[in-house]
């Protein structure tokens, strides 16, 4: 199930935050990555068919499926 990130608390954006390198760094990962799926990229997770893309790029990049290249642009998947 994708996670919605209104249903984050804090520890779990502080997490993440410290999973990416930053606030901004979380941003420009999910912002680029929400825009790959909106353009029709496949998902890197298993699971329900949904269109809320915010919750698929976030359960992927806490599945560690995706992560932002060290020059702030880059999408790594893995």
């Amino acid at each position: 199930m994708a996670t919605d990130l209104k249903k984050l608390d804090y520890p779990e954006l502080e997490a993440l935050y410290k999973k990416t390198g930053g606030k901004y760094r979380l941003t420009v990962l999910l912002q680029r990555r929400v825009n790959e799926l909106v353009r029709g990229a496949p998902k890197l997770i298993a699971g329900e068919q949904t269109k809320d893309f915010i919750g698929i790029a976030l359960e992927e990049l806490k599945q560690g499926k995706i992560s932002l290249g060290e020059d702030n642009q880059t999408i790594v998947k893995s």
